[in-house]
This record gives structure tokens, sequence and C-alpha cells, in this order.
């Protein structure tokens, strides 16, 4: 059993946004302030926003606050738009200093690029504005979240491939298909350490880019299922988090981070509130990238053999699962880097032809 998104055949153009503040130089009094403002501006328009810190996921020092990443949505885009437009958020982003460390990534889209699915019957992100989710049996094969999208005869491609898949590829065939080569960046903004000054403006990014939120939580779990996530899920997620993240051109991963949630209850690393956040060239990357990793295989396998019929939290079980999925066109992404890291998030697009 899997819970859907339920629009009642309502059609909506939301917004999608993230918003995020660099710590290069630890939690000082600066980048508090600029966290508390945007905060309270985002908080005072939204109809959600999520809390999410430390970009480490043990690649590098759990203890040490990276970055605080703000997801906000706006189910009515109009909405949005306003407050985007108001004297005070223009004000905000206008005495950002060359080397602020903040940036937005905007993405506003219909709801039939957008999938939710959740293994309980628990609302987040997006789903947190609307009454209700669906059950469904979809679910358990390869392609199912393409089967869940609307626009049945827009194959959602990309227009580019990557280098690695063009050096598979004679220059005849990538020349007679279209395709253009793109040359991922190897590492994100945590292994950098060159800022670049100023604004980068970033819109009209390649058509059919995926975004993928997906996240985990155990609130109220029992000691039995924590001892069983310890051992059977938490090292396989590990390694498929850190595969994407170590691997990103052969997977097709334009920019990937983790994060824990603000409000996680649990000390243990491996069972904290986690969420993950990445850009893929396309859905088909996204798909590929899980069903050829021996070890998100064997994830999918464990949850499905501890949570589902016959398994010994079939019913019981209280962690909570889910991921959501946009699909992009061009110019349906709208982004702005004041100051950061090179690397953060598609800033690096700003090159491309």
């Amino acid at each position: 059993m899997v819970f859907l998104a339920d629009w009642e055949e309502k059609e909506h153009l939301f917004v999608y946004g993230i918003f995020g503040v660099q710590h290069r130089e630890g939690q000082t009094e600066n980048t508090t302030a600029i966290v508390e403002s945007l905060h309270s501006l985002l908080t005072s328009s939204a109809g959600q926003v999520d809390l999410l810190t430390n970009e480490s996921h043990g690649l590098a020092t759990e203890t040490e606050l990276h970055t605080t990443t703000f997801v906000a949505y706006w189910l009515d885009a109009t909405v949005y738009q306003a407050w985007a437009s108001s004297g005070e958020v223009q004000h905000f982003w206008n005495t950002l200093y060359d080397d602020a460390g903040v940036w937005r990534e905007v993405m506003t889209i219909p709801t039939s690029r957008y999938m939710f699915a959740a293994n309980q019957n628990f609302r987040w992100g997006l789903t947190c504005l609307i009454d209700k989710l669906r059950a469904s049996n979809d679910e358990g094969y390869w392609g199912v979240y393409r089967h869940r999208i609307g626009s049945k005869d827009d194959t959602f491609t990309s227009p580019y491939i990557t280098a690695a898949k063009a050096k598979r590829t004679t220059d005849d065939i990538t020349k007679a298909s279209g395709l253009r080569v793109l040359d991922i960046p190897a590492e994100g903004p945590k292994s950098s350490s060159k800022v670049r000054l100023g604004r980068v403006r970033l819109k009209n990014i390649p058509d059919n880019i995926c975004f993928v939120r997906e996240g985990q939580r155990q609130p109220n779990i029992a000691k039995e299922e924590l001892g069983l996530w310890l051992e059977k899920v938490a090292p396989h997620a590990r390694s498929w988090i850190e595969h994407l993240d170590l691997h990103r051109e052969k997977n097709g991963v334009l920019s990937f981070s983790t994060h824990v949630g603000q409000e996680s209850k649990l000390t243990d690393s491996e069972a904290a509130e986690t969420d993950q956040l990445a850009y893929f060239l396309d859905l088909a990357h996204f798909e590929a990238s899980g069903r050829a990793f021996k070890g998100h295989v064997q994830l999918r396998k464990t949850v499905m053999e501890m949570y589902g019929p016959g398994g010994p939290m079939e019913g019981i079980g209280k962690a909570e699962l889910y991921v959501e999925l946009l699909i992009l066109k061009s110019d349906e992404f709208d982004a702005e880097y004041v100051g950061c890291l090179e690397g953060t998030g598609l800033m690096y697009l700003k090159n491309i032809e």
C-alpha cells in the first residue's frame, strides 16, 4: 500500500522554493540574522516551510553546520509572485553583500508534473497544503513514477547527455540524435573553498530536469523497529546516498545534498530524520541509477520485506518514508545565487550553451 497526493481532479500551478544560507565561518551573528530574516519572510507567506540543516551525512563533520536550507511551498503561484515582488522581500535580496552565501531556486510548475508518495498516511511537503492523501496499490515496480505523471505523450527526455555516456557513444550517433554533452561537476559546495562573488541569475534551464526530495523519519518508533532499521536498512540507505553523491556524472546527478531535519529527536545519525534533495538530468537517469546500483535494489527489497505482507513490521511499523518528484520545463525555474561557493545547486548551468 502506498499513499499518493489526492488533488480531487483540481489542477494547481504551485511554487516549490529552495532557499539556502551557507555558513562558511560557522554560525556568525551575520548569518544568524540572515537566517532569521529569511525565515520570517518565508513564514509570512508560504503555506508550508520546512527547515533543514547540516549537509554532511557522514562525508563531513556531523557537528559542523554547513548550511541552513528552507523548503517552502505555495499552492497558488500568484501568492508567491505577490510576495516575491513586495518591498520587504526585494529589500532583503537587494541588500545582500557580494559574499553573502545566500541563494534561492524557485520552481513554478503544474501539479500534473508533480508526484508524492509515502508508505504511511501522513502528509509532508506540498501535500501539507491539501486535504488528504489517497491509498493506492500502484507500487513496487520500475517505472511506477513515470506512470503516475501525466502528459503520456511527453517522454520527458533531456536534450543533453552526460560526458560519461558520450564516451560510450560515437560522435556520429551523438550528432544524429541532436543531443548535447553536459559536463557535470564531480563535487558539490562541501568540497569547495572558492566563492563566486556577486550575483548569478539563472533562468531557462534544460528541459525535463527531474527534481527529487526523498525523506525518512521515525516518530514514536519502537525499540524493535529501530533496531531492525539500524541493522538492515541504514547500511543500504547510506551506500545509496553516497553512491549518488560521489558518482554524479555516472548517474546524471546535477546537484545533490543530504540534510538533517531541525525537529529530529533521534541522536543516532543513522536513524535521525533526513532529507535528500537532488536534481537529475531527467527522470530516466533517476530510474536508471536506482536499477543499476545493487545497494538501492537491496534497500527496496529490505524495506518491502520488513513492512510488506508477512514482514515483522507489517501493520505496526511507524517509520515514515516519502518522495516528492517534479519534472521541470525550461521556463519554470528561476534562481539567484549571491556570493555562493562553487558547486552550489545548479549555479554552474549558467555557463552551458
